[in-house]
C-alpha cells in the first residue's frame, strides 16, 4: 500500500492560507490503472471539475480500498461540494489508521477542524441577526432647494417662498431591524459544481428626525424576502422582493414595491456583479399622484483586491429609466461610479467614492415650458473603526464617520440646480 505523504496541492493551499502545517506530496505508482486514474482525478480537482474528481477517486478506492491518499483526495472533493459528513468520515478513517505518519496526522486534524467550522456555519438551519445603527447628522439642504429665492419665469421676476429655498438643519438617525437566513440543507448541482439553496429575509425601520425642519422627517419601514443560490468561491445569485412604506413629516408618503435580481461572479482577486431593480411607486397624497410610476435600473459593478486585500478598488455603470404618470417627472439616464477603500490601521478603514449621473426628462417642465436635463455629481468620504479589542468599552460596535457632497447641475438652473452637504457620525452593531 502506498504510504500517505500529504494532502493534495489544493488542500495544501487551503491549509497554508489558514496558517496550518502541510508536507510534501507524492502520487501512487504501483498500479498503472490507479496511477492514471489518480492523475486524472488530480487534474479534475485542480480545475474544479469536482464530480469528475469524485468519480475517479471512488474508482481507485474500489480497486484498492486501503489507499489513504485517494481517500484524502476524495474527502477534499466532498468538502468542496459541501458534503461535510462524507468528508469528515473519510478523513477520520485516515486519521484512525495506525500506519498514518505523525506529520500527516497534523494536517488531517487541521482539515477536520476546517470541515467542522464550515459545517457549523453552513449547517445551521436558521441564522437570526438583529442590527442597530444610531447617529447624528448635519444636512445643509434638507429640502433640496435652490440657493437663490428669485427666479425668472417667462420674462417675469418671481420669488420663491422661504420654505422653498434651501434649509439646513441637524437630525438624529436610527436604523434597526433583523435579518434571517434559512439554509435549506439542499445542494444544487450546476454541472461539475455544487451549491447551496438559502432563503434570505429581513425587516427594518429607518428614521431621520430633524430638529426644526419636521416637515422633512423621514421614516422608511422595509420588508424583504427571497431565495439565493451560493456556489462557494465561484458565484452567487439571488432574487429579492422588497416592500417599503414611507412617511414624510407627519403624513404617509407612499408604498414602493420592488423586485431585485442579482448575480455575482467571484475570481481570485476580484468579483463582478450584475443586478437590476424594478420598483412600482405608489403615492398616498394627491399632490404626488403624477409622480407615480415604474422605475427600472440595471448595471454592472466590480471590485478588485490589492496589497493582500488591504486595498479594494471598485467601479460600476448603471442604466436608469423611470416611467411616471406625468412625463415631466419621468426620465432616462445613467450613472458611472468609482471608489477605493483601504485598511488604514488595525481595526480601521477609510473609503472614497465618486458618482456621476446624467438624466434626461421625458416631458417639458410645466413651470418653464422647456425640456429638462440634469447632471449630478456625488462625492462620498468615510472612516470606520471596529471595536474588537478585549479592553474596548464598545466591544462589538463600529464607529462610522461619513461625509457626502451632492451637486445637481440642471439646464433649468434657477429651480433644479442645488448643492447639498451631509455629514454623520454613527455607531452600528450586529447582535
Amino acid at each position: 500500500m502506498v504510504q500517505v505523504k500529504s494532502l493534495v496541492f489544493s488542500l495544501t493551499t487551503l491549509l497554508s492560507v489558514a496558517g496550518l502545517p502541510t508536507v510534501a506530496a507524492a502520487a501512487p505508482k504501483e498500479n498503472p490503472e490507479v496511477e492514471a486514474g489518480f492523475k486524472e482525478g488530480m487534474e479534475a480537482l485542480q480545475n474544479d471539475r469536482l464530480e469528475t474528481a469524485i468519480r475517479h477517486f471512488k474508482n481507485i478506492l474500489e480497486i484498492d480500498p486501503n489507499l489513504d491518499r485517494a481517500q484524502l483526495e476524495l474527502a477534499l472533493a466532498y468538502y468542496r461540494t459541501l458534503r461535510y459528513e462524507e468528508a469528515e468520515k473519510l478523513a477520520q478513517e485516515v486519521l484512525d489508521d495506525p500506519l498514518t505518519p505523525a506529520d500527516v496526522r497534523v494536517t488531517v486534524l487541521a482539515f477536520l477542524a476546517q470541515v467542522k467550522r464550515d459545517s457549523d456555519v453552513y449547517g445551521q438551519k436558521h441564522q437570526l441577526t438583529p442590527f442597530v445603527m444610531a447617529g447624528i447628522m448635519h444636512d445643509s439642504n434638507v429640502n433640496v432647494g435652490p440657493t437663490d429665492q428669485n427666479i425668472r419665469v417667462g420674462g417675469v421676476d418671481e420669488s420663491l417662498t422661504p420654505d422653498s429655498v434651501k434649509q439646513s438643519d441637524n437630525a438624529y438617525v436610527v436604523n434597526a431591524g433583523v435579518s434571517h437566513l434559512y439554509q435549506s440543507g439542499k445542494r444544487v448541482q450546476f454541472g461539475e459544481r455544487t451549491g447551496m439553496l438559502v432563503w434570505q429575509s429581513g425587516a427594518g425601520v429607518y428614521t431621520r428626525q430633524y430638529n426644526d425642519a419636521s416637515d422633512f422627517d423621514l421614516v422608511v419601514a422595509t420588508l424583504n424576502t427571497g431565495p439565493a443560490v451560493l456556489m462557494l468561491r465561484h458565484w452567487r445569485a439571488s432574487l429579492q422582493y422588497q416592500a417599503e412604506y414611507l412617511t414624510l413629516g407627519d403624513k404617509a408618503l407612499g408604498w414602493f414595491n420592488s423586485l431585485k435580481p442579482s448575480m455575482t461572479w467571484q475570481f481570485t482577486d476580484s468579483e463582478v456583479t450584475w443586478d437590476a431593480v424594478y420598483t412600482h411607486r405608489f403615492y398616498h397624497q394627491d399632490i404626488d399622484k403624477d409622480r407615480e410610476g415604474d422605475y427600472f435600473d440595471t448595471g454592472l459593478s466590480g471590485g478588485r483586491y490589492f496589497d493582500n486585500r488591504r486595498v479594494v478598488g471598485s467601479g460600476g455603470v448603471r442604466a436608469i429609466k423611470f416611467i411616471a404618470d406625468d412625463d415631466q417627472y419621468g426620465y432616462a439616464g445613467f450613472q458611472v461610479s468609482a471608489g477605493i477603500s483601504t485598511d488604514t490601521y488595525k481595526n480601521g478603514s477609510a473609503y472614497a467614492r465618486q458618482r456621476y449621473g446624467y438624466y434626461q426628462y421625458d416631458g417639458r417642465d410645466s413651470i418653464f415650458d422647456k425640456e429638462r436635463r440634469d447632471r449630478e455629481y456625488v462625492t462620498t468620504l468615510g472612516l470606520s473603526h471596529e471595536y474588537n479589542e478585549p479592553e474596548d468599552l464598545l466591544k462589538g460596535w463600529a464607529a462610522n464617520l461619513y461625509w457626502e457632497r451632492t451637486e445637481n447641475d440642471s439646464n433649468i438652473g434657477q429651480l433644479y440646480s442645488y448643492k447639498r452637504y451631509q455629514a454623520m457620525l454613527s455607531l452600528t452593531r450586529n447582535f
